[in-house]
């Protein structure tokens, strides 16, 4: 029987080398001050998209405030610079189990505030002509299960019948059309809808870029060990590897690493191992319009997906595969350590793509270029966590997004902002009560 012990770690060192992060950009190892300063206003441990949008919207917040981020290995080197590549809303399948859990108002929150992430990200990448590969892209979930994809469907039918206002279409794909045009030779159905691919990597370390030009002190390879509060002065002192500093608010936006910083979340943010490949398109499928398309295709033995890096003319552009669970593996689940791939995940990325489309389609198997493996945060109730721990006054949390963080960390991450720096009336009107850090304490 797997042990339910709560487990806590710092990221391990000497990673795989995700295929994002390579080669590493300059800003990897930068360290804007030699030795860390003594004191900073804000000091956020974490450098993923979460830390860095809660560092640039600090900073368009508070343009003079003193600003530090500390990451314990590379710039954006963790599940952010390990993830699929996907701005994608596709959390609308959840739409008839939010309905049942959590009502009808916090259902709309919820989907409002992942459809005005994905905005969001996309007017930021065109605001700051940040270079990061955005592309528009039609996505699909795509599904080989009668009872998924009855289930989907259901969720497309709560959206309407509650009346989801101003979100994006959805089109509904046959199980005709899955196969003959889709190429989904097991398809049952497909759900489509306009997402977007890119670099997070490059996103997130340009957004890092943007937040030193304003004063930003950023300290890579420099590990958060320990998080105390002076009980007098109310002033929190971090503990590095490298000395201390102080701070007058600390923010973790370290998702599956919270609990090391802050224990009392080790029951409820649990780390899962996530594994990816590069590969070369197969024999008959370049040019396919099947791979201008991403997709994700839900099976009954776990939940791969995949993007091309096809720049949307030729369509032969080399294809990202991942899968976030597979079976229930052991050393998939409850897992700090990406620093080794798991034999049989890679067995099934290696075949995924001829399994995905059929030998006919895909044709002679081509090379996998590179694997990875990346550690997200999942929680208890799959929302993530964004306020101050109780009784901590100072000591914010931002965490846990359940491998969808390019869809909801954006705008989890204004939430934040909004609420250390006083606008918690205006941040109440559309945050979501389920997101609260409250109701996992």
């Amino acid at each position: 029987m797997a042990s339910t012990t709560p487990l806590t770690s710092l990221p391990f060192p000497n990673p795989t080398k995700s295929y994002w992060q390579t080669p590493p950009l300059p800003i990897s190892d930068h360290r804007t001050t030699p030795s860390l300063p003594p004191s900073t206003k804000y000091l956020i441990v974490g450098s993923g998209i979460t830390g860095a949008s809660i560092a640039h919207k600090l900073l368009l917040a508070e343009p003079s405030a003193s600003v530090v981020l500390l990451e314990a290995r590379q710039a954006s080197s963790g599940a952010t610079g390990r993830n699929g590549g996907h701005c994608r809303p596709g959390d609308y399948l959840e739409f008839k189990n939010n309905l049942d859990l959590i009502g009808v108002e916090e259902a709309l929150r919820v989907e409002n505030l992942e459809e005005t992430n994905v905005r969001a990200v996309a007017a930021l990448v065109d605001e700051h002509s940040i270079d990061c590969d955005f592309r528009a892209r039609e996505s699909l979930d795509v599904f080989v299960d009668p009872k998924q994809w009855e289930a989907a469907l259901a969720a497309l039918k709560a959206r309407e019948e509650v009346g989801v206002p101003g979100l994006r279409e959805h089109k509904v794909w046959s199980e005709k059309e899955t196969r003959e045009e889709l190429l989904f030779p097991d398809g049952v159905g497909a759900i489509s809808y306009l997402a977007y691919i890119l670099s997070p990597y490059k996103l997130v370390c340009a957004l890092l870029e943007i937040s030193l030009k304003k004063g930003m002190n950023l300290q890579t390879n420099t590990a958060a060990l320990e998080v105390s509060q002076d009980p007098n002065s109310k002033l929190w002192t971090v503990r590095t590897d490298r000395g201390e500093i102080k701070a007058e608010k600390v923010i973790l936006a370290t998702n599956a690493y919270t609990a090391a910083l802050y224990p009392p979340l080790a029951d409820f943010i649990k780390p899962a191992r996530g594994q990816m490949a590069t590969v070369r398109p197969g024999s008959k499928i370049e040019g396919n319009p099947a791979l201008r398309r991403t997709a994700a295709i839900h099976t009954t033995e776990g939940y791969p997906y995949f993007q091309s890096r096809a720049d949307g003319v030729s369509g032969d552009g080399d294809l990202i595969f991942g899968v976030g669970s597979w079976h229930g593996k052991v050393g998939i689940q409850r897992t700090f350590d990406d620093t080794t791939l798991h034999p049989e995940i890679s067995e099934y990325l290696t075949n995924a793509a001829t399994n995905l489309f059929g030998e006919e389609t895909w044709g002679e198997k081509g090379a996998v270029l590179q694997e990875w493996t990346g550690i997200m945060g999942t929680t208890t109730d799959h929302h993530p966590l964004v306020g101050e721990a109780p009784g901590k006054e100072g000591l914010w949390i931002c965490a846990g997004f359940n491998g969808h963080g390019m869809g909801l960390a954006f705008q989890s991450a204004e939430a934040l902002v909004g609420l250390v720096t006083g606008r918690e009336k205006e941040v109440d009107e559309w945050l979501p009560k389920c997101y609260r850090l409250s109701r996992a304490l």
